[in-house]
């Protein structure tokens, strides 16, 4: 059922979720604060802070969901929902890209850039949470191994950027192959659609898109863990980037639809 009536016109639904999207960080926020000083740092803490996380993005996205703000179809993803020790290899096209699944993934922990990861706000719940700060590939492979040793999932977005709208994906990173060899853990490719181009590279925050933004996240294929050999992870570095330039179709399908 709609949270607003349909006569409540865009301007004001699109703004009004910016407001209820802040309150539910704002309460994100609070109830990791509550854990860091009630609980040790440790598993356990991290594990309830991955799962408030996962509930506070659930809220957040089905609250843009009644709204009319958001139209998402992310049932692909409860086939993995519960897969430990996983490297998971996004393409980037918006910032709504880890609240999504963040809403869908309750093991995910992300590769999340510096910039927010060092924040007061947000980033101190992400550090709670176990989220690895983008670094050197020296320096994460140790968060990024403890991280899958405690049966999460851990996502990166191998482009290191957001996609500018309606832009190929750019030419992906190899560190995400470094981790799964290293680690010997599985990588699956997840393909994330959308003709929105609401928070792709250079879009404000504050501007409205086209509503509902609409988006279809997909599972694209799966690889077993590489051997660790320079040929092992070139072949898996090609195979990946060749499926998420791919994604571009899909996106072109569904701004039709």
């Amino acid at each position: 059922m709609p949270l607003l009536p349909s006569s409540v016109s865009a301007p004001v639904r699109f703004y009004t979720s910016l407001l209820v999207t802040g309150g539910v960080f704002a309460v994100l926020d609070a109830g990791s604060c509550v854990l860091r000083h009630t609980l040790p740092d440790g598993p356990g803490r991290r594990r309830m802070a991955r799962r408030w996380l996962c509930a506070m993005a659930r809220l957040a996205v089905g609250y843009l969901h009644r709204a009319g703000i958001l139209d998402c179809d992310m049932t692909e993803l409860a086939a993995i929902a519960q897969r430990p020790n996983l490297v998971l290899v996004a393409n980037h096209p918006s910032r709504l890209d880890c609240l999504l699944l963040a809403s869908a993934l309750p093991h995910m922990v992300c590769v999340t850039k510096a910039s927010i990861w060092e924040r007061g706000v947000l980033g101190s719940t992400l550090r709670t949470a176990g989220y690895v700060r983008h670094d050197t590939l020296l320096r994460i492979i140790g968060p990024a191994s403890q991280a899958l040793q405690e049966n999460c999932q851990l996502l990166l977005f191998p482009e290191g950027t957001r996609s500018r709208a309606g832009a190929e994906p750019g030419p992906i990173q190899p560190g995400f192959a470094a981790i799964a060899q290293r680690t010997r853990a599985d990588v699956q490719v997840v393909l994330i659609e959308t003709p929105s181009p609401y928070l792709s590279q250079g879009w404000s925050f504050l501007k409205r898109p086209p509503l509902p933004m609409r988006y279809r996240i997909k599972l694209g294929p799966g690889f077993s863990a590489p051997k660790r050999d320079e040929a092992s992870g070139r072949a898996l570095i090609e195979a990946v980037e060749n499926r998420l330039r791919s994604s571009l179709q899909g996106r072109e399908d569904l701004d039709h639809s």
